[in-house]
């Protein structure tokens, strides 16, 4: 199942801190646990520093967050990442978190816009960035099928 998701983020353990009245982790860290574990993932996307310096960046327009089994004060987190869909102005990418014993914890997909940060609307992708992409969704679909329905696509 792992295999599934190429791309490996930041393992985290889960603190007290973490936790919530119900003594397990807070939604809220699902959500931190993903944006954090990604920032391998986005800059072989295409998504880094030098990339942001010319002036382009992506925002997220969508994301869905699937719970399906409690993570506890002491458990490990490790998010894994794939691209299901790239457009010239959307990508559709997501990932899943995944326990010690294997079971995935949760699930998430986004849906990207690409964005001229110098008028802060949306635009096209240069061709290298989309043909990089795509070889990304073609490498994440050689691995096999998510591990969960998809919620999201792009048009």
């Amino acid at each position: 199942m792992e295999d599934r998701y190429p791309y490996i983020g930041e393992t985290i353990q889960v603190t007290q801190d973490m936790c919530d009245l119900n003594g397990h982790m807070n939604v809220v860290f699902y959500v931190h646990i993903f944006e954090h574990g990604s920032l391998n993932f986005y800059h072989d996307l295409g998504f880094s520093s030098e990339y942001f310096s010319e002036g382009f960046s992506n925002f997220t327009l969508e994301m869905n967050v699937k719970y399906i089994k409690e993570m506890k004060e002491g458990e490990i987190a490790l998010p894994r990442y794939r691209v299901f869909d790239v457009k010239p102005k959307l990508i559709h990418c997501g990932g899943v978190i995944i326990n010690e014993s294997g079971d995935v914890c949760a699930t998430q997909e986004n849906v990207l816009v690409h964005v001229d940060m110098g008028t802060r609307k949306s635009c096209e992708m240069n061709e290298k960035m989309i043909d990089r992409i795509q070889q990304l969704v073609d490498e994440s679909n050689n691995a096999g099928q998510p591990a969960f329905d998809l919620r999201l696509s792009i048009r």
